[in-house]
């Protein structure tokens, strides 16, 4: 068994090294010096914070970066011009994903759109998607968003100190009535933490081989009982509750149909499709929505934490929308998707709200096809391109002053709009962004509408400093902070209840 590793790993090097000295020199863009074999994987390795890192990165060699990991190049695209060149302009060579052996072969991600690659199979199963997140086939989801909102405020009406699950239940609930037509009562509901624990257990590092193996695929052939392969034995647990998470959903809609109490929904209508056609639809076609259950909660729900967080620590942001929500509706009504026009500062506190806090800070990670060239660079063909949306959002050549918290700043009409990068670019845009978008104007004009909202105080009645702290990830959402959040009347209580009552 010692012998075995031995050889693989001379077999390992020797291919490397053979690599390295064979390759052809390339005018590949500047980065940070690589080691040998492993290339700057140390550098990422040893810090938390990689969309920092790649920012510190771009002020040093340019706003497109080279580096290596393993044997593979990873360009790293630090301007909104790069992006938009490379994955708009070009997006039919870096609308791919790299391989992604732990996730698909092992944990059985692959029957979901975000990791399939490029090709007639992935334009097929987005079409569909795109169909139900389009402009116009949201107005359908008003009614929805306007239910789920007004249990939100409900929610943090009985307990402002637990608005977090009040806006991860709304987040869940939205999608979930979507796509299985299934009411979502608590953040308990047993389809929810199906989706959340495959999500957070496929996330989870399971040893070095976990990372390993996406460099060198013949890893996932290591027997589980091997000494080192504790990775692989944790991936075939998650591959149990990700089919679960996929597939048990999918079974209650067929069983409600069967008894005639389904919704209609996403899944009904692909069920309904498939009895009329008489053929058997792609499993992929089928599950392709689950993992969005997770998803919307991390990037709708994060977005709409980072508003809370926002109108706490900047009050006169807060009161300036206030008062401008209040001029349109009046103290007799809550706001309604037909005053957003009427709402011009609102919409630029949400625009400020999205640069300020990028739900996804560093996108997905795109792969590109075919060899390329840019500005004179060879970008190789099967690289990993990632778009640094945090650097981005904080450039000042697009934003001045951008540490600052300034929504005035989109009084410019020419100031660019970063809903235009914060849902990612070319063909892997995120679908869902419409939809997102509307559920949190929704909210927010309600909550200022409805509610009052800053620092909490103590016993001694001093107030509470919020440290404004965000957790690492590939979602960006803040950390749990203490705040007031109250009705601003008993009018104000009255008109929640009354919501509550109408949409339910």
């Amino acid at each position: 068994m010692q012998t075995d590793i031995i050889i693989i790993s001379i077999l390992t090097s020797t291919f490397l090294a053979y690599r390295w000295i064979t390759k052809k020199r390339l005018n590949l863009p500047p980065g940070p010096p690589p080691e040998p074999f492993i290339g700057n994987v140390r550098q990422l390795a040893s810090v938390e914070r990689h969309e920092m890192e790649f920012e510190a990165w771009g002020k040093t060699y340019g706003d497109i970066v080279h580096a290596k990991l393993f044997g593979r190049s990873m360009i790293v695209l630090n301007s909104f011009k790069a992006a938009r060149e490379l994955m708009d302009k070009r997006g039919g060579n870096y609308s791919s994903r790299p391989p992604m052996v732990l996730l698909v072969d092992l944990m059985g991600w692959d029957c979901v759109i975000p990791q399939m690659p490029y090709g007639e199979r992935f334009r097929k199963h987005r079409r569909l998607i795109q169909n139900y997140f389009s402009e116009q086939s949201i107005l359908a989801y008003r009614p929805l968003q306007r239910k789920e909102c007004a249990t939100l405020l409900s929610g943090i009406l009985k307990k402002p100190d637990d608005y977090a699950l009040a806006i991860k239940r709304f987040s869940a609930a939205t999608i979930m009535k979507i796509a299985y037509g299934h009411n979502v009562e608590s953040v308990d509901d047993m389809y929810v933490r199906l989706a959340e624990d495959a999500v957070t257990d496929s996330t989870a590092t399971g040893g070095i081989g976990s990372i390993l193996v996406d460099f060198f695929p013949a890893l996932k052939y290591m027997p589980t009982w091997m000494p080192g392969a504790g990775w692989k034995r944790h991936a075939y647990r998650t591959r149990e509750k990700v089919q679960k998470s996929l597939n048990l959903p999918f079974e209650m809609v067929k069983g409600t149909m069967a008894n005639g109490t389904a919704e209609p929904s996403f899944a009904t209508t692909l069920l309904t499709e498939r009895e009329r056609t008489r053929r058997k639809l792609c499993t992929m076609k089928m599950t392709s929505r689950a993992p969005l259950v997770s998803s919307a909660t991390d990037t709708t729900g994060g977005v709409l934490l980072a508003f809370f967080l926002a109108m706490v620590m900047f009050p006169d942001v807060f009161k300036k929308a206030q008062e401008e929500v209040d001029s349109v509706v009046g103290p007799d009504r809550l706001p309604d998707f037909d005053d957003r026009p009427s709402m011009p500062y609102l919409d630029r506190v949400l625009n400020e709200v999205y640069r300020w806090s990028a739900p996804v800070p560093l996108g997905v990670p795109h792969a590109s096809i075919a060899d390329d060239e840019y500005r004179g660079y060879d970008i190789p063909g099967g690289s990993v391109v990632v778009s640094n949306i945090w650097a981005m959002t904080r450039d000042p050549e697009l934003y001045e002053n951008p540490d600052e918290f300034k929504p005035e700043r989109f009084e410019d009409p020419d100031a660019f709009n970063p809903r235009d990068l914060v849902f990612g670019f070319g063909r892997r845009v995120c679908p869902g962004k419409h939809f997102g978008d509307a559920s949190l104007w929704l909210c927010a004009a309600n909550m200022i509408a409805a509610f009052d909202m800053g620092l909490k105080r103590d016993e001694n009645g001093k107030e509470i400093p919020v440290p404004g702290k965000f957790v690492p990830g590939l979602t960006r959402h803040p950390d749990h902070f203490e705040c007031s959040i109250t009705p601003r009347s008993e009018k104000s209580i009255a008109l929640i209840n009354e919501a509550t009552t109408l949409f339910a």
